[in-house]
């Protein structure tokens, strides 16, 4: 199952949703993506159902703002080439919000990998791709997360492998082992950002492929 996060166009709300066929699936229910997701299997399934045959609206995927799958309350542990970093909650942000500027720097470095969900019980929810924005002096700016969570099931048993792109040319690689090695089980959202990309001008745009996790392309400098 892929499972998002959108901001409705009927009542400009966020509502969980779910992607299938190159459609968003509105869940008719206000229930919010992290407690659909920590629901049982048959209670997620149900859920799944419920997007599919009653759903609240359809939307066209490319069309359909997503916002971030789920915001952390805490911050969010996340090791990098250079060692362990915590990311600030509010600096979590889904696909389609920019990557914008701080004052007075001249670009961003995107070090690219996944990010994991677990439930109150520890138990695996699903992955997503994510890409931390850094300024030149290493601090971090924004932590993209999207456009979809992945259920296990339906991500499959091979590595994950994450690329970066821009101009057409790689600037980054990241693989991750498919077991659950890179994550922290003990973080409701946590994250693995091995490979880290030159440093990128503004209007420059990044095209991230996660293969099963999903892909999505950011401009450099660009606000939500």
């Amino acid at each position: 199952m892929r499972w998002v996060t959108y901001l409705s166009p009927s009542g400009g709300t966020e509502r969980s949703g779910v992607i299938d066929d190159g459609c968003v699936y509105g869940h008719p229910g206000g229930t919010g993506l992290a407690e659909l997701l920590d629901a049982d299997a048959a209670g997620l399934a149900a859920a799944h159902t419920e997007a599919l045959d009653a759903p609240l609206e359809i939307i066209v995927e490319f069309e359909t703002r997503l916002c971030v799958p789920v915001r952390p309350d805490r911050p969010v542990p996340a090791s990098l080439g250079g060692g362990p970093v915590r990311i600030a909650p509010e600096l979590v942000h889904g696909t389609d919000d920019g990557a914008p500027l701080p004052p007075g720097a001249e670009g961003l470095t995107a070090s690219v990998g996944a990010a994991e969900l677990r439930g109150a019980s520890g138990r695996l929810l699903g992955r997503t791709a994510a890409c931390l924005w850094r300024a030149p002096d290493g601090t971090p700016v924004r932590l993209s997360t999207g456009p979809a969570v992945v259920t296990p099931d339906e991500q499959g048993t091979g590595p994950i492998r994450v690329t970066a792109e821009a101009d057409g040319a790689v600037l980054a690689t990241a693989e991750l082992p498919a077991d659950a090695s890179w994550a922290d089980p003990g973080e409701p959202l946590s994250a693995a950002l091995p490979a880290t990309t030159r440093l990128l001008e503004p209007g420059e745009e990044l095209f991230v492929d996660a293969g099963p996790l999903g892909e999505f392309e950011i401009r450099v400098g660009a606000e939500a």
